[in-house]
């Protein structure tokens, strides 16, 4: 019997397997995600106590995990993955003006907007300057140019913001930018660091590349399903901050085009700071006309693109883990 018949399909189901590397992890992760500051030592400190769910460090190690244990390298580099995601947040809750991060007030709100923007560049920053500094020059190159891809997702995001007709290409592009190349880098990285698997790391990258487009697919449904008190922070929101995501780009496009005009029209009539009254009328159209359903199977789809990808190289408990990964991503959702 697999793993993925077992077990609920929790996060934890995977990362049991890797214990002992998740243990390494949080004692570099600690180490690491401290100042040279008073106020840094404080920021970091807050960071440490929101508690993430380590994703992108567990497919990193995953992805690395042989017979025996990995290598410290790859611990440093998941590390560094996970301090990346970090800052993206910090900037994230700014562009946003959040008030909450992992059920904690966010660093713009426990401090201020130009503490929480110099903090997201130092980690940003050290990210890279402790790859440097160990070597690990693959793992550098590729989250140099992840960091740039996401920056551009933030600008094109900015650019395109309250925009009704936002195409699903662009959409997608976006995503991959922001969310799902750093899933792609975390797999190639630790797929380095495996004994068989050095030379197929574009594999990984693959896989990581279809599962990050799966997170951030049933992330942004989540906005319009979720339970704020799971989520850590309200739902809704997307809509509120001029994000126009997958449900409501299928809805749009599906919906009788009457219908379709008529919510336009009537978003058109208020100003941005004043669309999210009409929330419960656009959650309410995107329901009715298959936006989720829609967002949904497309996730499914992509997640299975990304298991057969991984198919013809992984083998034994490395590919019924992975594959319960993206299992684990699309069943958030239930």
């Amino acid at each position: 019997m697999s793993l993925l018949d077992r077990e609920r399909v929790k996060l934890w189901a995977l990362q049991k397997i890797i214990g002992g590397e998740l243990a390494r992890f949080d004692t570099v992760f600690n180490e690491l995600m401290t100042g040279e500051s008073p106020l840094i030592e404080s920021v970091c400190a807050h960071v440490r106590n929101g508690k993430s769910k380590r994703f992108r460090p567990t497919l990193l190690l995953l992805s690395a995990k042989s017979e025996g244990d990995v290598p410290d390298e790859a611990v440093v580099a998941a590390v560094c993955v996970e301090m990346i995601h970090t800052a993206t947040l910090l900037h994230d809750d700014i562009i946003d003006e959040a008030v909450t991060r992992r059920g904690l007030p966010s660093v713009n709100q426990a401090w201020d907007t130009a503490t929480a923007l110099v903090m997201g560049d130092y980690l940003y920053s050290k990210a890279l300057d402790v790859l440097s500094r160990s070597g690990l020059h693959v793992a550098l190159n590729l989250l140099a140019g992840t960091t740039l891809k996401m920056s551009q997702a933030e600008m094109i995001q900015l650019q395109t913001r309250h925009d009704l007709g936002i195409s699903e290409e662009t959409y997608l592009d976006i995503i991959y930018r922001k969310t799902a190349s750093l899933i792609e880098s975390a797999c190639m990285i630790g797929a380095g660091f495996h004994a068989d698997h050095a030379d197929r790391t574009v594999v990984f990258g693959e896989f990581g590349r279809k599962i990050g487009f799966v997170f951030q697919i049933t992330d942004d449904i989540f906005d319009y399903l979720g339970d704020e008190r799971r989520l850590g922070k309200p739902t809704g929101q997307d809509w509120e901050e001029g994000r126009i995501t997958l449900p409501l780009i299928a809805s749009l496009r599906q919906a009788p085009e009457r219908q379709s005009s008529d919510l336009c029209e009537r978003i058109g009539q208020l100003a941005p700071d004043q669309r999210a009254l009409l929330w419960p009328d656009v959650k309410a159209f995107v329901l009715e006309h298959g936006g989720v359903d829609y967002a949904r199977d497309l996730a499914r789809r992509l997640g299975d693109e990304g298991k057969e990808a991984l198919a013809p190289v992984a083998a034994g408990a490395q590919k019924d883990l992975l594959a319960v990964a993206v299992e684990y991503v699309l069943r958030r959702l239930n």
